[in-house]
């Protein structure tokens, strides 16, 4: 699980419209980040936040479980 003090600086990029993401990468963050919550919420705020620091974050987390 996250902890909370994590959870809160991921949340802060919730806000942000989808639209300032790739869709397939935020879609596969979704995906990803659901193993760790069973929040959509929550999910997509931490897809966010990773996505933020790097675009392509899921294609290269993707690319190292190979």
């Amino acid at each position: 699980m996250v902890s909370s003090k994590t959870l809160a600086s991921k949340l802060k990029f919730h806000n942000l419209p989808d639209s300032k993401f790739n869709k397939t990468q935020l879609r596969m963050g979704v995906k990803v980040e659901k193993e760790h919550t069973n929040s959509a919420t929550v999910a997509k705020a931490i897809a966010k936040a990773h996505l933020h620091e790097d675009p392509k974050y899921y294609t290269k987390l993707k690319r190292l479980r190979l």
